[in-house]
């Protein structure tokens, strides 16, 4: 039986990815050393992250991470997007925009080049609607 689960991205500076998922999407901090910061919202979401170079991580896997999406599901997508779009220090990689398979979302790069989608659910085109296999998780 599963207790958890949750990403943990590898990185060369835990401190400033750590940063930017507080300051962005109020993640705190629940544990913290020189080499691994671990993070939770109020909702009980989690990550992590850790030194792409510390000693617990095989050799061949020691490098930052890389093409990898990180969905992350908001309330009001444009809300986030008014407050995030206009700071320089994070790059804007898509503009905010419907998709007909049921998504408005806009993309952003954190400080280690991880993807981040932020997401609102909305509801999709009929060309998707059959695709969803699930009832009731269609906002809109």
């Amino acid at each position: 039986m599963k207790n958890n689960v949750y990403p943990v991205f590898m990185c060369n500076d835990i401190e400033k990815e750590a940063q930017f998922f507080m300051e962005q999407f109020d993640f705190e901090e629940v544990f913290s050393n020189e080499w691994y910061i671990s993070l939770k919202d109020k909702n009980g979401f989690e990550l992590a992250v850790i030194d792409s170079q510390h000693d617990t991580i095989p050799n061949q896997y020691r490098k930052s991470c890389e093409g990898c999406i990180l969905n992350i599901e908001v309330d009001d997508v444009d809300a986030l997007y008014s407050k995030i779009k206009n700071n320089k220090q994070i790059p804007l990689i898509l503009d905010i925009k419907n998709e007909d398979y049921g998504q408005r979302h806009f993309m952003i790069e954190t400080p280690s080049k991880i993807l981040i989608d932020v997401i609102q659910m909305i509801l999709p085109s009929d060309e998707y609607i059959e695709n969803y296999k699930e009832t009731g998780e269609q906002n809109g």
